[in-house]
């Protein structure tokens, strides 16, 4: 008979991602191939439906996440967070980036583990983001039983309000060692072998991020994300874009690993100059209210909202004089930009300043919610795990 394993976990909403999330202890007896099989199975990949039926994925890149949370031996960091973003239709699960939604469920977790003393009406958690090496401050608003639930802050994307959690990312710029600018270029003409060649600007801010104009595709932003995802010629141009600029940033030795092995890494955005349109939810967003337009695609997916690690990229670029970004989006408040997504707004706050040739990012401040869906054990079958 074949033996099944229960394993406590818990099941959140990070701003518009879900995660199942694991404390450290409850997985130290299983190899990190071992791991990956869990979560694979307790998120329901691989699929070839794209639905994951058998799991708790959402069939979206944004609702297939996993982490670790692990009690931080580092002085002035209390945990540790190690993200894993699982495919959808392959048993991939790549650990090489970061979530920026998701890391607004580290801190109450952290609490509601024990993992932090609470201290009310806020308690400070400082996170060791394991997968870049950067550094965050998660304010969590608690009352003596925890974490709140309730509170009158909204983000676009999510239904209804929560208690507002304000993420602090300190030096968010350069995650792959390489500076805000890993090719030391505002703008860079990236040759595809069939598509043509493409003008992009890529930043290395919260993760490595391409942005391309719009304007040099057939996709526009007056279409949906489904038309997006169901527009194979501009998917197909976007992807060979992505995957030569992971071989240049040296994420993958050629395009074809990249395409297999770097599905995460780098995001691509295409970006727009601001107009008014209908989000998802039938929201009305004036022009007057954001300072561009943009379309994150993660996974090979049209990202229904917009990507917090993303976010931060975004932003900085936009304070750049000479990127795309802030070709697009001008006259931006200094500090500050508000994204134009499919699922509304985004506000992010930055410290950008200009060092030489080069820019330092001192933060990027971004507010979120956060809600504990269930708590018990995911179980998963011991045939399922690969003992190579």
């Amino acid at each position: 008979m074949d033996e099944l394993l229960k394993i406590p976990a818990v099941f959140v909403r990070g701003g518009t991602s879900r995660a199942v999330l694991f404390h450290s202890t409850d997985l130290k007896h299983f190899s990190k191939t071992q791991i990956d099989s869990i979560l694979l199975t307790v998120l329901g990949s691989p699929d070839n439906s794209g639905r994951q039926v058998d799991g708790l994925g959402g069939g979206f890149s944004s609702l297939s996440k996993a982490a670790i949370i692990s009690r931080s031996k580092r002085p002035g960091i209390d945990v540790e967070f190690n993200f894993a973003q699982v495919d959808i239709k392959t048993s991939f699960v790549d650990w090489s980036g970061t979530c920026g939604n998701i890391s607004s469920a580290v801190g109450p977790f952290a609490i509601n583990e024990g993992l932090v003393d609470l201290t009310k009406p806020v308690t400070e958690v400082n996170v060791l983001a394991v997968n870049t090496g950067k550094t965050f401050l998660s304010c969590v608003p608690v009352s003596d039983d925890g974490p709140l639930t309730y509170g009158n802050f909204a983000i676009d994307g999510v239904p209804g309000k929560a208690s507002k959690i304000t993420l602090k990312f300190h030096d968010p710029g350069g995650s792959l060692g390489k500076g805000v600018l890993p090719t030391e270029s505002l703008i860079d003409h990236i040759k595809t072998p069939l598509n043509g060649i493409f003008k992009a600007s890529i930043i290395d801010v919260g993760i490595p991020t391409i942005f391309v104009s719009v304007e040099d595709f057939s996709y526009k932003t007056s279409c949906t994300v489904e038309d997006l995802d169901r527009d194979s010629e501009t998917k197909s141009a976007l992807e060979a874009i992505r995957c030569e600029v992971a071989v240049i940033l040296g994420l993958s030795k050629d395009i074809e690993t990249a395409q297999i092995e770097s599905k995460a890494l780098p995001k691509i955005v295409l970006i727009d100059s601001k107009s008014n349109y209908m989000s998802r939810d039938k929201q009305e967003i004036n022009s007057d209210d954001i300072d561009l337009r943009a379309i994150a695609i993660s996974m090979g997916q049209a990202h229904r909202t917009y990507p917090v690690s993303v976010s931060m990229a975004t932003a900085v670029a936009a304070h750049i004089k000479g990127t795309l970004v802030s070709d697009i989006a001008e006259n931006v408040k200094a500090g500050a930009l508000t994204i134009g997504h499919p699922g509304g707004a985004m506000k992010v706050e930055v410290e950008v300043t200009a060092d030489g040739d080069g820019w330092i990012v001192d933060s990027a401040t971004i507010f979120r919610t956060s809600r504990t869906i269930m708590e018990g054990n995911v179980i998963v079958s011991a045939s399922k795990l690969q003992t190579n």
